[in-house]
């Protein structure tokens, strides 16, 4: 299920479509991270040995990150990257090097 950044920053909520036509609401969390795996319960296949039995519905979640920007939308995300300052840069780091940098 694609979402875009602003819904996996901020709290949200989308309509996932279900298997059977419908529509479930979720609420997406304040700090998702891109391929984060929802679980709706009793939403997806029916069991073929017991009809009354329904499987659960498993979604991704995909973070889109927009191809086309205008001037504007540039300069806001700038500023929101110096906002965040260099721990936000610098956020992949691996975990070794974490770990080394908390024992030294």
């Amino acid at each position: 299920m694609p979402i875009t950044f602003v819904q996996a920053a901020l709290d949200d909520e989308i309509s996932i479509p279900l298997l059977d036509g419908g529509e479930e609401k979720y609420n997406v969390k304040q700090g998702t991270q891109p391929g984060a795996v929802v679980q709706l319960r009793g939403k997806g296949v029916p069991n073929v040995h017991n009809p009354r039995s329904v499987g659960d519905l498993i979604v991704r979640l995909n973070v889109t990150v927009p191809m086309q920007m205008n001037d504007k939308q540039k300069e806001l995300l700038r500023n929101f990257s110096e906002a965040m300052g260099d721990d936000y840069k610098n956020h992949k780091k691996k975990w070794r090097d974490k770990v080394r940098e908390y024992f030294a």
